[in-house]
């Protein structure tokens, strides 16, 4: 899913393009193999030391990005927007950083418009997930449990959309998985 946001964001040669919740530059060494150049933003220095690569680095959130007005070409996020304390803010910062032209590409945990997909994804993220991880991980796969408590918080993939609509021209979404998973394309 990430190869498919970085195609997605449609990122050429040298443009610049920031990394939310960059973790540990899993996305960023993906924009930087089609020619962009990446500067990581995470709120946590920890995951920003774990990169382990050259890119640029910067501590922040979601809610306060501290970039100039169009700094970016483009921006991608790694199942990292749902961690956003401020969806809505979240949103606008990334609008405020992004040029005229600017793209916004993400995956992330989705959740169906429908009620009884919505419930079905509900169940499987409660128990089959945690078991999942408990078997193929042990006790430390057990961790994958919290997912469960960020789609309870998690907007339906309609609201999502309508937020999205409200700061970007066009806006797309590829569902997978009962539209649990989702990769959007924003556009200016």
């Amino acid at each position: 899913m990430r190869a498919e946001v970085v195609r997605s964001a449609i990122i050429g040669n040298h443009e610049l393009v920031l990394d939310l919740g960059s973790g540990p530059g899993t996305l960023a060494r993906k924009v930087a193999a089609v020619g962009g150049s990446p500067i990581l933003a995470d709120a946590s220095r920890k995951m920003l030391d774990s990169a382990g690569c050259s890119f640029e680095r910067v501590q922040c959130v979601f809610e306060h990005l501290p970039f100039r007005v169009g700094a970016f070409d483009a921006a991608v996020a790694g199942f990292a927007l749902r961690d956003s304390r401020d969806l809505v803010c979240a949103v606008a910062e990334i609008r405020r950083v992004l040029g005229r032209k600017g793209r916004f590409s993400f995956c992330d945990l989705g959740k169906p418009d429908s009620a009884v997909k919505s419930v079905v994804l509900a169940y499987y993220l409660l128990a089959g997930v945690p078991l999942i991880g408990l078997l193929s991980g042990g006790r430390a796969g057990l961790g994958f449990s919290s997912l469960y408590e960020t789609y309870r918080l998690t907007l339906s993939n309609r609201q999502l959309s309508t937020l999205l609509r409200r700061y970007f021209a066009s806006v797309s979404f590829v569902v997978r998985q009962l539209g649990g998973a989702i990769v959007v394309y924003c556009g200016s």
